[in-house]
């Protein structure tokens, strides 16, 4: 008997349900397998210790107090640099070598997405966690905040802040116990930074409500116990457990603390007095400079920047130095000789005085010395990562590829032995200026080193200098043997029982006669807070990782049990898959609510209205419905909004969001991360590179070649047209503009419009254009297995012949450049064109472009800079044929301008005036790249007040704007005259972009618009161009504006 519900076979439907279940799980697992795949064979050259077959490494570390000495020992065994693995699918490179990392820290990576993106609900997408532009403009916006004049009188404030904390020592210390430090330290220096940086009076160190400090406490230990427990990785699994609830709840209470001091700074601001006060400022302290900031635009940072570099300064600016003060005290209660010679140095300076000056600290050279030790032995962060953007290569040949996180153990590296002799002995004297100059330059590394150093570093060595000193004035520092701290990494480097020392009160110099020794009451540690009391119940409560592992390792047979799991776990993954598109839909599902746009299907969104020949009509309809811009759905869970209003579009392109990785990915197979798909730092790096490639006079030596192609095609259409038969001419145009573009930019004659087996790579072009437009028009795009699909096959087909015709572009020009004479040519150039400039390229470390990087800027330049061009070249020559008064008007103008001569000169372009016109008239309606898109890396707010989040797809329809009734009058009209100098004048800024516009837009586009002209001149000096009413052309944008039955014209011989 069937189970009926609703008139559906609810078996029929568990069924289909288990199935479905069970294929993600396949996939999953494939998935997984895949990038283990990987990681093993990124890591080969590295052996490290043996990994578990589940755990990788982390049962080797479930005792936190142990995890740092084990290091210590298999970095003996494994020198250099070997990977650690947490669990079976996730692995990265750990260094403990000055120079690996010196190689590593010497260029710009990013941070991983691994470790740092569990910060990001915490300190949001701050200083720390950034990269690319938007990290540089912040950095740069900050540094100001260090400057001498901003750091010289923090000293006061600090000075107050350490006499405050030893106030309370000073009645606390009786009973002969000892004294937890940590607690004491990390109020003073929230206090100091609160003081300094934010302007914010908090009395944290006596007001005993204060919950930030636990808060930041227990955020650093769930932020390291979610990178160690592999199922908490996915945001799903961590949300809903008891862990993820604990960490929301300390995240708000972090929160709260900052929004009060961003609360409280803004009100005060909102006095005029107070304002002006800031303004006749020389130097702007931290939070004034975040408060005052503006964009290129005159916007304010967004409530959710500014919130970020103030939760990141303050984590950072307070935690840190906390750990760093108090590993220095335990360090001199340990060495009782250095920290009396440090007071007799202290002594000396201040004399009678008992505050400090900022004259005084540079007058420290002995406790600077010892400063530095404490911070090599105990540095406050024990190590930092980053993902690579590209390839290395490390000083003994062994590489990593990109995408490979690698991390530096500043931690190892402090204690190296082949580094530092004795590592483990307290010397200050390994900083005097004898023994500096002869170390290492990357052997010390407490605040990193490279581009992405501390930028509070001078804050921070200020502010131990302030609390040793006025610490060692007043009290003489001793251990407690029975509980010697116990060195934990969580974030920063702690100690998992705290700090505990016996503090001995010193009577002051002044005083003429020494006082009687009392006892003095010690602050017990009952009388900590509760939650410094309840820690180690706490984690004697944890999960007890060790039976697990035994657990899972007696499961070794199949069997129907598991089976029935892996259906669970199937049935359970789904679920959480869909709740994850749910919670990250809903911020921008309800952000789309402001933007009203076609009704969509339920399962297909818009896919089904959006065929490939009325695509571009019907968007441009949409746009006259649904004014400036309008939501576009991919599917049921995929939206992006459509512009087509040059305001929205100035504010996008103003901006320095990525491409969107959505759709821009799917190109990396094809032409890999070159100039089009790079972002951040390594963009900014190609760019700076390649500009040269399209100055003046390189450009001006290609128009000779430009007329060599142009003409070579002429001669073969001189041998085809007949009256009655019309040309297909984009094919030619492509072939002509490929063999330019090997001409000039890789001095590579093809000879590709004679030779028929050329036409290879053309097809190419034409089939990965088609399959990849296929596949972003149609939901899934993202689908796993598209490999294995016949279109995937042939793909992938595509991409070998086109990488085939790149790689002998290259090996080809690298021979050439292996003769001496032909190398000592080039280099005499004054300027080298685009191929010999990226080989001829170094990084700051004297290392060439990888293979990888190399062949990704040719691919991109070779289809970029022929398909494009060609695209452009054939709707204008459409265009021409269709307007005969036009194209007399431009062949009159081009005789003139020529007289007898048959070919064009680089002065001859800026005298076509009407010929530039009519060219930017038809790059107006048939614009080559028909549409650009961006992925929001922070909110933006149009200047209609309508919004968008993060992390929504912006896609920039150029073909819509430039045919926008409310931009242009009459727009389906050819009217060269809209260009001319005073109509243009008049004509808003983002209303014509056939090049895009903003930091990203086409680099080669006067090697465009030279080529364009060029093509026009010798083609109008030897035909007439007729249309075929037969065979009319229809547009469908294929990534480039293409006409899906060619562009087919009749060509009349001017005698």
């Amino acid at each position: 008997m069937k189970l009926l519900w609703l008139g559906v076979d609810v078996s029929r439907v568990l069924h289909l349900a288990a199935v479905f279940c069970l294929t993600c799980v396949l996939l999953k697992a494939i998935q997984l397998f895949h990038r283990r795949r990987e990681l093993l064979r990124a890591l080969a050259d590295f052996p490290g210790h043996p990994t578990h077959w589940l755990f990788g490494h982390v049962h080797e570390f479930l005792k936190e107090e142990e995890v740092l000495d084990k290091a210590e020992l298999w970095t003996q065994k494994y020198p250099v640099a070997h990977p650690m693995w947490f669990g079976s699918f996730s692995a990265f490179l750990v260094i403990t070598d000055p120079d690996y990392a010196k190689v590593l820290l010497g260029r710009g990576d990013p941070k991983d997405n691994i470790s740092y993106k569990h910060l990001v609900p915490w300190i949001g997408n701050g200083l720390l966690i950034l990269h690319g532009p938007k990290w540089h403009q912040h950095r740069k916006l900050l540094t100001p905040g260090f400057h001498y004049d901003v750091l010289k009188p923090y000293v006061a404030l600090m000075a107050e802040s350490t006499n405050v904390m030893l106030d309370k020592w000073e009645k606390l210390i009786a009973d002969g116990k000892p004294v937890e430090l940590f607690e004491h330290v990390s109020l003073m220096t929230l206090d100091s930074i609160m003081k300094c940086a934010f302007s914010c009076h908090s009395d944290c160190q006596t007001n005993r409500k204060n919950t930030y400090i636990q808060a930041v406490y227990d955020l650093c230990h769930m932020v390291h116990q979610r990178l160690r427990i592999f199922p908490y990785h996915n945001d799903i699994i961590y949300w809903l457990s008891p862990h993820g609830f604990q960490f929301r709840k300390a995240c708000r209470i972090a929160h709260d603390h900052t929004d009060k001091v961003i609360h409280e700074r803004k009100e005060s601001l909102k006095d005029e007095r107070e304002f002006e006060k800031i303004q006749k400022k020389r130097h702007l302290d931290f939070l004034d400079i975040l408060l005052c900031a503006k964009d290129e635009n005159g916007a304010a940072l967004s409530d959710e920047d500014l919130r970020a570099e103030v939760d990141t300064f303050m984590f950072e600016g307070h935690d840190t130095t906390a750990s760093g003060i108090s590993w220095l005290f335990y360090c001199l209660a340990t060495h009782p000789e250095h920290q009396q010679r440090c007071r007799e140095e202290i002594q000396g300076i201040l004399g009678d005085r008992e505050t400090i000056q900022w004259e005084d600290l540079g007058k420290m050279p002995y406790s600077t010395m010892c400063i530095k030790e404490s911070l090599r032995l105990y540095p406050p962060v024990p190590g930092v990562s980053r993902q690579l953007s590209k390839p290395i290569t490390f000083p003994d040949g062994r590489t990593l590829p990109e995408g490979t996180v690698a991390a530096i153990s500043i931690y190892l590296i402090h204690r190296n032995p082949e580094v530092w002799k004795d590592p483990l002995v307290f010397d200050p004297l390994r900083f005097s200026p004898e023994n500096v100059s002869g170390r290492h330059s990357h052997a010390f590394l407490p605040f990193s080193a490279g581009m992405r150093n501390c930028i509070g570093q001078q804050f921070a060595m200020n502010e131990m200098k302030v609390a040793l000193a006025l610490t060692l004035l007043r009290f003489e520092l001793l251990p407690d043997p029975a509980t010697p701290p116990l060195k934990i990494t969580q974030i920063i480097l702690r100690s998992k029982n705290g700090i505990h020392l016996y503090l001995k009160k010193i009577p002051p110099l002044h005083q003429a006669q020494p006082l009687q020794r009392r006892r003095e009451r010690i602050f017990t540690c009952t009388e900590l807070p509760t939650w410094f009391r309840c820690e180690r119940s706490r984690q004697e409560k944890a999960v007890s990782w060790t039976s697990m592992a035994s657990l899972l390792d007696n499961i070794t047979r199949p069997s129907a049990a598991i089976l029935q799991l892996s259906v669970l776990l199937g049935v359970i993954f789904v679920l959480l898959k869909v709740l994850q598109f749910y919670w990250e839909r809903k911020k921008l599902i309800k952000a789309l609510e402001a933007f009203p746009g076609p009704p969509k299907h339920w399962l297909y969104g818009h896919n089904h209205l959006l065929k490939s020949e009325n695509f571009l009509h019907q968007v441009v309809s949409w746009g006259e419905e649904y004014p400036y811009a309008f939501p576009r759905w991919f599917g049921p869970i995929e939206p992006s909004i459509i512009i087509h209003h040059p305001e929205y579009a100035k504010i996008i392109l103003g901006r320095a969001d990525p491409k969107a990785s959505a759709v821009y990915k799917l190109l990396v197979p094809w032409i890999g991360k070159g100039l089009l798909i790079l972002e951040g730092s390594k963009w900014f790096q190609h760019r700076k590179m390649l500009t040269p490639a399209f100055h003046y006079d390189v450009l001006k030596s290609y128009v000779t070649l430009m007329s060599d192609s142009v003409k070579v095609m002429l001669d073969k259409w001189d041998k085809r047209i007949t009256e009655r038969r019309s040309v297909e001419l984009f094919q030619d145009v492509s072939l002509m503009t490929l063999d330019s573009i090997m001409k000039c930019a890789f001095s590579f004659n093809s000879n590709c419009q004679t030779q028929s087996d050329s036409h290879y790579y053309i097809r190419a072009v034409f089939d990965l254009s088609y399959l990849l437009s296929d596949r972003i028009r149609n939901f899934p795009f993202k689908i796993a297995f598209y490999n294995f699909t016949r279109n995937g096959r042939v793909f992938q087909d595509a991409c070998k012949l086109a990488h085939i015709h790149t790689d002998q572009v290259i090996k080809e020009r690298k021979m050439l450049l292996s003769n001496e004479k032909e190398l000592e040519k080039i280099q005499k150039k004054k300027h080298l064109d685009f191929l010999d400039i990226l080989l001829c390229s170094k990084d700051e470390n004297g290392v060439g472009l990888s293979d990888e990087d190399l062949r990704a800027e040719v691919d991109t330049f070779m289809f970029e800079g022929h398909d494009t061009t060609a695209s452009g070249i054939s709707w204008l020559f459409y265009c021409m044929s269709l307007h005969p008064e036009h194209q007399q008007r431009c062949r009159e103008e081009i005789q003139g301008i020529l007289g007898d001569r048959d070919t064009i000169e680089w002065e001859d372009l800026g005298k076509m005036t009407y010929t530039t016109m009519c060219i930017k008239e038809s790059l107006r309606l048939f614009p080559p790249v028909a549409g650009v898109s961006r992925e929001l890396s922070k909110p933006v707010t149009f200047p209609d007040g309508r919004s968008l989040p993060a992390g929504c797809q912006v896609g920039l329809s150029i073909f819509a704007i430039h045919r926008n009734r409310d931009v242009w009058e009459d727009p389906e009209v050819f009217d060269p005259l809209r260009f001319s100098p005073e109509k243009s004048a008049q004509r808003h800024s983002h209303a014509f972009l056939p090049f895009s516009a903003g930091s990203r837009n086409c680099i080669g586009q006067q090697f465009a618009m030279n080529e364009l002209k060029v093509a026009l001149a010798l083609t109008l000096q030897r035909f007439e161009l007729y249309p075929d009413p037969s065979k009319l052309p229809i547009m469908i944008p294929q990534i480039i504006l293409r006409s899906s039955n060619g562009i087919h014209l009749h060509l009349k011989k001017i005698f």
